[in-house]
């Protein structure tokens, strides 16, 4: 793999009614919005901060999986994400944080190597290593299903 010094993201976000929108990424199928009933939506789709906690999961998720590969360990991977989300000093509405709980099912003699790959493979994930500076993130490392 050529080293990569700069990449680029593009969506386009089109707003419905409501808190309702659609993003439109790349030429995917085009994903949709809205808020819990909560926050004023109508909980037709997935909110933002769904989709914060899926996009910090997936990078985790890739980047475990990578070190695993590497490690030449058969195991399968599940997380469980639970984001807070707490009023600040301006009593705006801010994550305050982000708890990751990494479930590995892999056979007792690769532990070592996945204890290894769970020590390092957080720096390699773009999403949650960059989030992270201004939201604090904590993962978990669990064995079993």
């Amino acid at each position: 793999m050529a080293q990569i010094a700069t990449l680029t993201f593009t969506q386009t976000l089109d707003h419905e009614q409501g808190f309702k929108g659609v993003a439109r990424i790349r030429d995917l199928e085009p994903v949709r919005f809205d808020e819990p009933e909560s926050l004023g939506g109508e909980d037709s789709a997935p909110c933002p901060m769904d989709y914060l906690l899926t996009a910090i999961g997936g990078c985790l998720m890739s980047s475990l999986a990578m070190c695993l590969d590497k490690k030449r360990v058969d195991a399968r991977l599940a997380m469980d994400l639970e984001g807070t989300v707490e009023r600040d000093d301006d009593g705006l509405l801010r994550v305050s944080g982000v708890r990751v709980k990494i479930r590995v099912a892999a056979p007792e003699e690769s532990r070592r190597k996945v204890e290894g790959c769970y020590g390092i493979f957080k720096k390699y994930c773009i999403v949650s290593a960059s989030v992270a500076r201004g939201i604090p993130l904590e993962t978990e490392l669990v064995f079993g299903p």
